[in-house]
């Protein structure tokens, strides 16, 4: 996640408090596409992840009034991101894999046939891993290693402790550790 100073995103919620429409276009294209990664790899359906990304600058800017500047702005846009998601799969009960990407990776014009579909094949592998993870699991961990986020902040974030965080990014990784594990006995059991 690109960092922003503290001082420019406030200035912007205070120029949404006062009815700036600018305000809120710059906010916006500031974290719309970080916040749509992250809605799109917690809900693993792009349009969803477009409608739940434009739910929450919705609430931005109709709730900046209640900002209290105790989080910076970015950890108050991914909890309200976070809380939309939780929502939209309470309603929604469909989602079952969560893609790592929102945007295809470029590929070099050198890399072979056998490479990409390799690089695909470990995608897949890996989105079927991250969909056997708690929903808390999988928030914390995506937030801390596709996001960058500190502990402290996903903590902040999350409403939880950095020791809630440490033990549910641990968790999450000694799971997807058993299921690669389990993948590869499974693997060259076949071959």
């Amino acid at each position: 996640m690109e960092m922003r100073s503290a001082s420019e995103d406030a200035s912007l919620l205070e120029r949404i408090r006062s009815g700036d429409p600018e305000g809120a276009a710059e906010l916006f294209e500031r974290y719309a596409p970080t916040l749509l990664r992250f809605a799109d790899r917690m809900l693993s359906d792009r349009a969803t992840a477009e409608e739940v990304t434009q739910e929450v600058f919705v609430k931005v800017i109709s709730r900046a009034h209640q900002y209290d500047g105790r989080a910076g702005v970015a950890s108050w846009l991914f909890a309200i991101a976070a809380n939309a998601c939780r929502d939209r799969r309470r309603r929604d009960r469909r989602a079952s894999v969560v893609p790592l990407e929102a945007v295809p990776e470029l590929r070099s014009r050198a890399e072979g046939v056998e490479s990409t579909i390799a690089s695909a094949q470990r995608r897949r592998a890996v989105r079927r891993a991250l969909a056997e993870l708690s929903e808390e699991q999988r928030e914390a961990l995506v937030l801390a290693r596709y996001h960058g986020m500190p502990y402290a902040e996903i903590a902040e974030t999350l409403g939880i402790s950095v020791g809630a965080v440490k033990t549910r990014i641990f968790r999450a990784v000694e799971t997807l550790k058993a299921h690669f594990s389990e993948g590869e006995s499974s693997w060259t059991a076949a071959t």
